[in-house]
Parts: structure tokens; sequence; C-alpha cells
């Protein structure tokens, strides 16, 4: 089983990456971390040349993260809370699934196809943010162009006021969201 993670966090060892490690405890196989605020991976700029070719004409990190896109079994999206969205620089990294979009709709290539992984969100907010809506919907249109099902996500909210290590029920939730990842891996490739 393979895992690709996406850190939109500036923190690597913030609130978000502290449920992230615990999932990552109980993950079975590989697993590679992508942190957004240190990856060489420009944002989208419209340039459209994924409109008459077979791939993106900005050459940076984002090629390997679409051939682990085709590789991975599930994806993590891990982000702090900033105005209620997710971080400006996942967003950004986000922008260049825009190839994908594309490559399907656009383009119409009949051939395109990228693999069906599953995934869950983690999110941790310093505030008493209680509207996860706008940030919740965000990560399932990235997952929607990554071919990625959510299998759901975990939260940790106040984090200026309680760690994310010190919120249990986000920590279990993060085990357990970990111990499905593997049990609908091994439930499809029996």
């Amino acid at each position: 089983m393979k895992t690709l993670i996406i850190n939109g966090s500036p923190r690597k060892n913030g609130d978000s990456m502290t449920l992230v490690h615990e999932m990552m405890k109980h993950l079975q196989g590989e697993v590679t971390i992508i942190h957004t605020y240190d990856a060489d991976i420009k944002p989208c700029t419209d340039c459209r040349y994924c409109w008459q070719n077979n791939g993106c004409s900005i050459k940076d990190g984002m090629q390997e993260v679409y051939r682990l896109l085709n590789e991975v079994d599930n994806v993590i999206l891990s982000s702090p809370i900033y105005f209620s969205e997710l971080t400006g620089e996942l967003l950004s990294f986000a922008s260049r699934l825009q190839l994908f979009y594309v490559s399907k709709r656009i383009r119409k290539d009949n051939d395109f196809n990228i693999k069906k992984k599953n995934g869950a969100v983690v999110i941790s907010a310093g505030g008493d943010t209680k509207n996860l809506e706008c940030a919740n919907r965000r990560a399932d249109i990235i997952f929607k162009h990554m071919n990625t099902t959510s299998i759901g996500s975990t939260c940790t909210l106040n984090t200026n006021e309680i760690p994310a290590k010190e919120d249990y029920e986000a920590m279990i939730m993060a085990r357990e969201l970990a111990l499905k990842l593997n049990e609908l891996y091994l439930a499809q490739n029996e």
C-alpha cells in the first residue's frame, strides 16, 4: 500500500502534522509526504498549454506528483485553517490539478486515466472555528480531480489553547482513519 500525504501547513511539526503523524503510526506500506510550503511547485498560470498537449508546460516538482497520483492507493490532505479555508499554498498546489480536468473535459482524451484512490482530510484551527464547510468542500473538489474518494476527516480546533496532541478525540479519529485506509486497501486487493 502506498500513501501520499500533501501537507498544506508551513509547520512540519504543527498541529495538523501531529494528527498526520498519528495516522502514519498505523498506516501500512510506503508513505510519501509533500510539504507544499517547501516543494518546488508553482501555481497554474492558465497558459492553456494542457488544452492542446498531454502534460503541463511548467516543469517543476509537480511532475513527480502527477506520477505519484497514478501509483498511490491513498491521499491524505492536511491543512490548518486560514480565514475559514485551506492554506493558500495547498490551494496553489491544487491549481495544478487543472491538468486532469482539462484532459477529461476540454481535450476529451479517452486515453486519460488516473488511478482511483481513497483519501482522508486532516484539519487544524487555532481558534474556535466551527464552520469547516468551506475547507471540506474545497478538499472534496481536490479529491475529485485526483480521482480520490474521501473516507472521512479528523479535525482539531482551538489549538491556540489545546494542542492537537491533547485533543484525544481527534487523535483517535486519526488512528481510525488510518486503520480504515488499511482495511479498504486489503478489501480492494484480495
